[in-house]
């Protein structure tokens, strides 16, 4: 499996120093709030991808942490080698600095990093806010990268020409090396979307790091690493898969900080947009009040899911099939669900859950044939028929299927209120069973036969 962040598209990354505005002029250009943007230095750490299009003209943008040279954060450290990547990986370079400070010795930094690297560079001046800045961008036509594109991304101002000028580039760079595969079309099919989901700090960035095989998403023990859903563009045997490295679900007793907030709300996105949940769990920590916040989420979203329980290398004679049974026992809602494990350290386990993820979603577009489906619900019946209610005898004369996102089956009945939530639940199993649906919801609905 390798890592391809989408190579079928050119890549443009926003580079600069922590809290000039790089995540507000992301959301700009994508013309909608993706990255998280607040008045703090240092709120974007990861790199944050997303695909955009200009005048018909595709790419992939890029987010990053500012870089910060020489600090002894560690934390710091690992969003500079991020930014560095970026920057390697891209095609030309947006360098944001702010007006309202001029010239630091940080933009004189990353200006030398930039030159080094001998990328494309289009140098922006944002917080242009009022005409009386408008004079002092010229101070940084010193860094020496060309005309500076004066803008405001709190007002939305001065981004018709920098729009105009990057995709002016990317057409000329794809005439440049026609032919020669460096700049290339669009992907071919649309990607299976995994989105990788638990708690704070077990495991969600480690687990796309080992199916990428490199450090693009920060790791540390520190729990809230990543605070933005990252996209992972992958090829997995000729299938395109995006994957999402999502913030950790906390009870929401536990959110503190503004950025957590809106961490929580990207990750509830990545979850609605996902065809795949995998849902991640600590071996070394058990089951928590947490852990259950984003079983229950994702059961209201009727996402088709997976749990992967990781660590297992750190519990001395970790036995699966007790820890799976009790598991199972305390989540008696998800017995459906396939439980594997796993240790992102030992990379044991972690492409048999992205297969299983897959088939998982293959699984959940099954349409069930209306014939099969009654023929199975007249054999059930039979065998087992629904209790009686004193006198009344409750039937299911007919089901059939209507729709498969989630998969929602509706079952004809002679009194809705009188068929037993245990009944439906046995009907459930049952077709989850005969149309080899495990890992994916299913959803009933009662409605009167009419006469």
């Amino acid at each position: 499996m390798s890592s391809v962040d989408n190579p079928e598209l050119p890549r443009i990354a926003i580079i600069g120093r922590p809290n000039v505005g790089k995540s507000s002029i992301f959301n700009r250009m994508l013309k909608q709030r993706k990255a998280i943007v607040e008045s703090v230095s240092g709120v974007t750490r990861d790199r944050l991808y997303a695909r955009i299009c200009l005048d018909e003209v595709d790419f992939v943008l890029i987010d990053t942490g500012g870089i910060t040279p020489k600090s002894k954060e560690k934390i710091e450290n690992l969003v500079y080698k991020q930014s560095r990547e970026a920057i390697d990986e891209s095609a030309a370079v947006i360098f944001t600095c702010d007006v309202t400070t001029g010239i630091t010795y940080q933009d004189e930094y990353v200006a030398s990093l930039l030159k080094k690297a001998n990328k494309k560079t289009f140098l922006i001046i944002n917080k242009v806010d009022g005409g009386k800045l408008k004079g002092d961008i010229f101070e940084f036509y010193g860094l020496g990268l060309g005309e500076p594109y004066a803008l405001s991304a709190l007002h939305n101002k001065g981004f018709d020409r920098l729009k105009q000028d990057v995709t002016r580039y990317i057409l000329e760079e794809k005439k440049a090396h026609a032919g020669q595969g460096k700049l290339r079309g669009q992907l071919s099919s649309p990607a299976v979307k995994i989105a990788v989901v638990g708690r704070p700090n077990v495991g969600k960035s480690s687990f796309v790091n080992c199916i990428i095989d490199q450090d693009r998403l920060l790791v540390d023990e520190v729990p809230g690493t990543t605070r933005d859903s990252i996209d992972v563009y992958i090829n997995r045997d000729k299938r395109p898969l995006m994957v999402v490295d999502t913030a950790g679900i906390r009870h929401k007793k536990k959110i503190k900080e503004v950025v957590e907030m809106f961490s929580l709300s990207r990750t509830k996105q990545a979850v609605k947009r996902c065809d795949v949940a995998l849902i991640m769990i600590d071996a070394t920590a058990g089951l928590f009040r947490d852990d259950i916040s984003v079983i229950d989420y994702i059961l209201k979203e009727g996402k088709p899911c997976i749990l992967l329980v990781n660590k297992t290398d750190l519990v001395k004679d970790f036995d699966f099939p007790e820890y799976k049974k009790e598991l199972i026992d305390r989540l008696n809602m998800m017995r459906w669900v396939p439980v594997i494990s796993g240790s992102c350290k030992e990379r044991k386990n972690i492409i048999k859950a992205m297969d299983l993820a897959c088939e998982i979603a293959k699984k959940s577009q099954t349409i069930i044939p209306t014939s099969r489906l009654n023929a199975l619900l007249k054999k059930l019946q039979r065998a087992k028929p629904h209790p009686s209610d004193g006198r009344f005898k409750p039937k299911i004369y007919y089901a059939t299927q209507i729709e498969r996102s989630p998969q929602t089956v509706v079952l004809f009945v002679t009194d809705p209120n009188r068929i037993k939530r245990e009944y439906v639940k046995f009907i459930e199993s049952t077709v989850r069973k005969e149309f080899g649906l495990g890992g994916v919801p299913i959803f009933f609905q009662l409605r009167k036969k009419q006469e």
